[in-house]
């Protein structure tokens, strides 16, 4: 019988062993291996976010295609100078040109505050040079292969299975060292390495398919319109229009499909509300059906004079008013929904409350209850909330709908201020805004013209802005950190918690007119498209923000990618569980309303009262947003206080009970939260 080994030998090398050694070689598998090997890595690196096996593969993937995209701009322009074929010499000699321009680029002088187009310069700089390098790594990888030729398959095998079983072995390091440097949010972490390669694999065919067939449909449409120069330019257009024409239809059907949420009827938020300080209520001008899923949610859960009294001690002054405009409410014209929350706003004797909360909610309508039921409890009921939506998608998918929060926004603040001119100067409301995430980049933008002087053409007394993305106006003109001439020094401040505003003396508060939280390691905060080619300042310097990683670097176009996925997880919450971490705001809310507004003092037992009382409500709300029947889950306080006496505009001054049975054995109710773990609607 022959020996193995002496078959093996006989083994010649077939065209299948060698694709298969290609294929297992990252880097003479084709020009862009190397740099998508390299970018890969990269895409393990420590960011903001903790990532799911999911989110990790998808920016594996991302970047994958972003250096292979990168490599093919490399590849063309060393084909306009050698052919394929062309001595080794001589490609890298072409190569190493084009690595020294992009050298050159890299090596411009940066500068503070530097305009983005020399950024971008400096970005392409580097990135031609990375393809370069990469391409160069390859053709003497190819060359070798050349000069050495191999006559059976178990050397290129070995090699190739060597360098990807490295690659492997590094990559599972990175991500073990991503783990450890990347604070984690309240959800264990189940990111593995092979899911986390399977969906980057999923995610790089499906992006390299779509590119063959947009060059395969232009190249059938150049043969269908002919030869000639402008007979192409022409199919080139065509081909470019039909793509962008089914991306549109498929979006619009995507975002068509997502916002029919908004019109769900969960079981115990369909009995509109008992209390006339509402919408949806029977004397209310909107019906209960047109406030949508958010809209339901936001005048059901109004805080009770009850519950004030229970929780701080002390009688409520008046009993808090909720008012709400849905998008499905006069969608012929946008200014329709300003016009019908002046109306309710006029109906429930709002203007004679003490404050007035104008609130912009995020993309899908969602307002944060955790802030509205702290300036209920801090104002102790003397006061009204208003707040109309523009949309019904989650935020990044509403961008497109800033402009018609923003006009809305605007129409209901002017409206307001007309109203509160025909009253004596005693009896009108201090006017309070308030915006998160993208809510808070629609209501920012009314004044992004104008800054502080727009706070007293509005009638604005304070403003608190909450998760400020950082594409909106106030965060990329400087204004939300004082560098414009348009905030007077002092009165507007980024924070990234309480402390640094307890720091301030009491003059530096009460000067405050605009309060931003943002966290430093909220990603939604600090994306934007300068992260594409421009170091951010984030990412500056040996003392970085909370929880942003000291090891984490910046690179063109990756750190982008790593920082969009990040925002896609920013949102993960624990309901009952609070945090201040990456875009979850709930531990920050009740110390930044009580100093931001100005509310009356509260004592440390009150402010730690009110804590956990929010804890109780938010779980009680996830059990209603679940229950399958509306008597599975606790009743709203409205509902339960519903024989309670409220007449619009007139302080409540009688006494109260200390509360119903059911509000004072709330906590024993109540299972450990850890297990009801669900993302924020934005």
């Amino acid at each position: 019988m022959r020996r193995p080994n002496t078959i093996l030998r006989e083994v010649r090398w077939s065209e299948q062993p060698q694709r298969l050694a290609g294929w297992l070689n990252p880097v003479v598998a084709s020009p862009a291996a190397p740099l998508e090997s390299a970018a890969a890595l990269d895409a393990l690196g420590p960011s903001l976010m903790p990532r799911t096996s999911r989110l990790q593969g998808i920016s594996i993937g991302l970047s994958v295609l972003a250096a292979r995209a990168t490599t093919g701009v490399a590849e063309k322009l060393t084909r306009m100078a050698v052919p394929a074929d062309a001595p080794l010499g001589r490609q890298l000699a072409v190569r190493a040109t084009i690595g020294g321009t992009g050298a050159a680029l890299a090596a411009l002088p940066q500068r503070d505050g530097q305009r983005l187009w020399i950024a971008s310069l400096q970005s392409t700089g580097r990135l031609l040079r990375a393809g370069a390098a990469g391409g160069a790594i390859h053709d003497l990888g190819l060359g070798l292969q050349q000069r050495y030729p191999a006559q059976r398959a178990v050397r290129p095998l070995a090699v190739g299975a060597a360098l990807t079983g490295g690659l492997l072995y590094w990559g599972a390091r990175r991500l073990r060292a991503r783990e450890t440097a990347v604070e984690r949010w309240p959800l264990p972490q189940t990111t593995t390495l092979p899911a986390t390669l399977a969906t980057s694999y999923a995610v790089t065919a499906v992006g390299t398919g779509l590119a063959r067939s947009f060059v395969w449909s232009r190249g059938a449409l150049e043969s269908y319109f002919g030869p000639g120069p402008g007979k192409r330019l022409l199919a080139r257009a065509v081909n470019a229009g039909i793509w962008a024409g089914a991306a549109t239809a498929a979006y619009n059907a995507g975002i068509a499909y997502i916002g029919r949420a908004n019109e769900k009827v969960e079981a115990a938020y369909a009995t509109p509300p008992p209390s006339p300080l509402v919408s949806g209520s029977s004397e209310s001008l909107l019906p209960f059906g047109d406030l949508g899923q958010q809209g339901r949610r936001y005048v059901t859960d109004v805080v009770t004079p009850e519950l004030i009294k229970e929780v701080l001690g002390e009688d409520a002054v008046a009993q808090p008013i909720r008012t709400y405009v849905g998008f499905n409410s006069q969608p012929l014209y946008p200014t329709g929904r300003a016009e019908l929350a002046l109306a309710e706003l006029d109906r429930t004797g709002a203007f004679d409350r003490s404050w007035l909360l104008l609130v912009s909610p995020t993309g899908t309508g969602w307002v944060d209850h955790t802030l509205i039921e702290t300036a209920e409890l801090l104002a102790r009921g003397d006061i009204a909330t208003c707040c109309i939506q523009y949309g019904r998608y989650p935020s990044f998918l509403s961008v497109q709908k800033v402009a018609l929060g923003r006009l809305q926004f605007r129409l209901l603040l002017w409206g307001i201020q007309q109203r509160l001119k025909e009253r004596p100067a005693e009896r009108r409301p201090r006017v309070l805004v308030f915006g998160e995430s993208l809510g808070a980049w629609t209501s920012s933008d009314v004044v992004m013209f104008q800054g502080i002087e727009g706070f007293d053409h509005y009638g604005i007394d304070r403003a608190l802005w909450v998760g400020l993305p950082g594409m909106a106006k106030w965060s990329r003109n400087g204004m939300a950190r004082g560098s414009s001439t348009q905030v007077p020094e002092g009165t507007v401040e980024v924070f990234d918690r309480h402390e640094q505003l307890q720091g301030l003396s009491e003059e530096a508060r009460a000067r405050l007119r605009a309060v931003i939280l943002s966290h430093d390691n909220d990603p939604i905060a600090v994306l934007g498209p300068d992260l594409l080619v421009q170091p951010p300042p984030w990412l500056g310097g040996s003392q970085r923000g909370r929880g942003v990683p000291q090891t984490m670097p910046w690179v063109p176009l990756i750190t982008f990618i790593q920082t969009a996925m990040d925002a896609a997880n920013a949102m993960v919450s624990v309901p009952g569980q609070f945090g201040s971490f990456g875009h979850d705001y709930r531990a920050d809310i009740v110390r930044f309303v009580q100093d931001a507004y100005q509310f009356p003092a509260a004592s440390e037992e009150q402010i730690a009262a009110i804590e956990q009382m929010l804890r109780s409500l938010e779980l009680e709300r996830a059990e209603r947003i679940k229950a399958a029947h509306a008597h599975a889950a606790p009743p709203a306080p409205a509902h339960q206080h519903a024989e309670a006496a409220a007449l619009a505009g007139v302080p409540l001054r009688t006494r109260r009970t200390g509360g119903a049975r059911w509000l004072r054995g709330r906590h024993a109710r109540h299972p450990d939260a850890s297990s009801q773990a669900v993302t924020r609607t934005g």
